[in-house]
């Protein structure tokens, strides 16, 4: 099975995992099944499906890389291409991957997340941005303890107008 054969059959199977019609047994054999006689491991194959995927510009496999990736708890090998996803604009998946970020306690994404405190996409606008402005916040927090209020008074002028009173009592204003 080529390469293009193996993501085709992954994009499938994980929107129909997502949709609740597949099972990770399933997603696990056909993994095992694509990898086998190949020079290739897991992680490999992970990579090779996610930069397919930002080739193309395919924001459904930049989440079902992330879904899977989070299955197969391979997500923290990850981490630098999602550092470098998360802020393009041709997918939707930003949240998901300070969720990453914010789990493994990744403090080299600071400049990044800083970045994304300018993101005005559409799917991030929810409340005035509040939910994304939150989530990068309490991530930067947890990321960055020792200089974070330093990084979060830089940013102040950008937050959600609705997040203003958290922010300040956050970095002790």
């Amino acid at each position: 099975m080529n390469s293009q054969d193996v993501f085709e059959g992954l994009d499938t199977l994980m929107d129909s995992f997502i949709g609740g019609e597949s099972s990770y047994q399933e997603i696990s054999y056909f993994i095992n099944e694509s990898i086998s006689g190949r020079d290739i491991d897991i992680l490999d194959l992970l990579h090779e499906y996610i930069e397919d995927g930002i080739k193309n510009k395919d924001g459904d496999r930049i989440e079902f890389c992330i879904v899977l990736s989070g299955l197969l708890k391979k997500d923290k090998f990850l981490l630098n291409v999602y550092k470098q996803l998360l802020c393009e604009g041709w997918h939707s998946r930003q949240e998901d991957i300070v969720d990453i970020i914010d789990y493994y306690g990744d403090a080299s994404a600071v400049p990044v997340l800083i970045k994304c405190f300018d993101l005005k996409y559409d799917w991030l606008a929810l409340n005035s941005f509040y939910s994304f402005h939150r989530k990068l916040m309490w991530t930067i927090r947890k990321v960055d303890s020792k200089n974070y209020k330093e990084t979060l008074r830089s940013v102040s002028k950008k937050v959600s107008p609705k997040l203003k009173a958290e922010l300040n009592q956050c970095i002790g204003k």
